[in-house]
């Protein structure tokens, strides 16, 4: 697959408020210089009736799913989805899917959350299908169609990007799919997380080059930043005690915090959890700090390997619009010739 070469670029995230503010907020950061919006998804907005939205609001906006849970959708309802924003979006529309976690998918969801690489790998072969038009039956071991055909067509092909962490599902990224989203990873992991995306593509005779590196990147924009390493805590440190974020951690250079973590948590002890999130970890799963000092950190997320830098602002929601001028334009300038994967590794220049 070739991609065209483009200069790393900023999107923002969705959602940052209700349903009615989406395509208020998504055109303050387009008019700021934003050039897409991605979804992403967790137990408020739907993520593809949002993007639908801001589709309608916003015609020619790269639009993506950074990410929406592969299992608690079927493949047809995912594929159904897909093609209507496709349609909507001219062909501008990205699928991205991600694994979640067992309390999302098994307890909120009540769907099972096991054989993770199995599951991802079929609901990719799948979704393939279903897209490209053809009658799609497929029997594998965690998913199962007979005779489906969408009732339409996609505005060319529906790149399918993956959500991944660690280092299996980064290597079936780089195998099988057009993208990948990143979401907690510092820079200073990048050639470390990515070089197991182009490893896996290297492995499955594919361009790593041609492989599109997502990064959602939440910003708190404070001049004290103990106060926005707090809020971190509170929004997202929960995160590090679930399975995958906390063997990513581990992994990745955060082996006392993610083993704190991980035993506090066993333990039912909140404040050892807590505990175990420290300065260090915030600044690992967010982007906290003055304007300067934010503006810089994506600059050199953007150096490190990252195609697209989408914004998750961490502030009431009418701030947000302020928050993104302040941002805007960090990114000017900053030309990088290959794909995130390849410059991750230092391979080319």
């Amino acid at each position: 697959m070739e991609r065209a070469e483009k200069n790393v670029r900023l999107g923002m995230t969705l959602p940052l408020a209700g349903a009615d503010r989406a395509v208020e907020l998504a055109r303050a950061a387009v008019d700021r210089g934003y050039e897409e919006v991605w979804m992403a998804e967790v137990n408020g907005g739907d993520s593809y009736a949002l993007a639908g939205a801001v589709a309608q609001g916003l015609p020619g906006i790269r639009i993506g799913t950074a990410v929406v849970p592969a299992q608690t959708r079927t493949p047809m309802v995912h594929a159904m989805a897909a093609m209507t924003l496709s349609q909507m979006t001219n062909g501008n529309f990205i699928l991205g899917l991600g694994l979640s976690s067992p309390n999302i998918v098994q307890d909120w969801a009540g769907q099972p959350f096991d054989k993770p690489l199995t599951r991802m790998r079929e609901h990719v072969e799948v979704l393939r299908q279903m897209l490209s038009g053809q009658k799609t039956n497929y029997e594998g071991k965690t998913l199962s169609v007979k005779g489906f055909r969408l009732g339409g067509a996609t505005v060319g092909e529906v790149p399918i990007y993956l959500g991944a962490l660690n280092k299996r599902m980064l290597r079936l990224a780089g195998a099988l799919c057009d993208g990948v989203c990143l979401n907690m990873v510092p820079e200073s992991a990048l050639p470390q997380v990515l070089g197991e995306v182009r490893a896996g593509a290297e492995e499955a005779g594919r361009d790593p080059g041609a492989i599109e590196v997502i990064a959602r990147l939440h910003v708190v924009m404070a001049d004290d930043p103990d106060m926005g390493r707090n809020l971190i805590r509170t929004v997202f440190g929960a995160y590090a005690a679930t399975p995958g974020y906390n063997k990513c951690f581990e992994w990745i250079g955060y082996e006392d915090e993610a083993r704190q973590i991980r035993e506090a948590f066993a333990k039912g002890d909140r404040a050892g959890v807590a505990q175990g999130v420290t300065d260090r970890l915030c600044d690992a799963m967010a982007v906290v700090g003055d304007r300067e000092t934010i503006r810089a950190r994506i600059r050199a997320y953007a150096q490190a390997g990252i195609d697209v830098c989408v914004v998750n602002p961490i502030a009431d929601p009418t701030a947000v619009p302020t928050l993104l001028e302040e941002i805007s334009g960090c990114l000017d300038g900053l030309e990088l010739r290959n794909g995130g994967v390849m410059r991750a590794t230092g391979s080319g220049s």
